[in-house]
């Protein structure tokens, strides 16, 4: 093999070619870690956007989520026991499937129950906590969330609660989307912590 000489211009040529490409890729690994971070912290948003969101739908859906499991038509023992005509005569459906009708009755149902049963016990820690705070801010957005979407038939009108917590309506507005973001931590655990800054 014929050994090649390099002269020392040729030399240090290839060190700043070197240094170029080096620099290069360095510059190009930062950027590309760069963009992954904001790529990540886009994603975290749209997933805390969603779980807020989710959060204020469970919230204003809850009395209608109570209404609906009083008056589903049956149990889990009525399930088992009845026949499918039965279900199907309740349901008003002309062709089925047996399992998958009665299962998705059940389970309907029952994540329904499961989740007013988180919601209550998410909203009654919540009060709880603000009462025991002795903040009176915190307590007045706690029992503005409860009075909107758990307390009462119907949800009252912001001006009646702005009379009943001697406050704006802006700011029965303001109190209530804190309060929301408040119980979305309770909510989604730490989902609900990894809120943008």
């Amino acid at each position: 093999m014929e050994r090649m000489e390099i002269s020392e211009k040729d030399s240090k040529m290839l060190d700043i070619i070197e240094q170029l490409v080096a620099a290069g890729v360095a510059k190009g690994i930062k950027q590309g870690l760069e963009q992954a971070r904001n790529e990540k912290k886009l994603k975290e948003k749209i997933t805390y956007d969603t779980k807020l969101k989710n959060t204020r739908l469970l919230l204003k859906n809850y009395r209608k989520f109570i209404s609906a499991c009083k008056q589903a038509t049956f149990t889990e023992k009525e399930l088992e026991s009845a026949t499918v005509e039965e279900i199907l005569d309740k349901l008003y459906c002309s062709t089925y499937d047996e399992v998958t009708v009665v299962q998705s009755i059940l389970a309907s149902k029952k994540r329904t129950e499961i989740i007013l049963e988180h919601i209550k016990n998410i909203v009654n820690f919540y009060i709880f906590e603000a009462d025991s705070s002795k903040n009176d801010e915190k307590h007045r957005r706690a029992h503005i969330l409860e009075d909107l979407y758990v307390k009462g038939k119907k949800q009252p009108a912001m001006s009646v609660l702005a009379e009943k917590y001697n406050i704006s309506e802006r700011q029965v507005h303001r109190d209530r989307n804190i309060a929301v973001e408040e119980i979305a931590v309770f909510m989604f655990g730490i989902d609900g912590i990894r809120k943008m800054e």
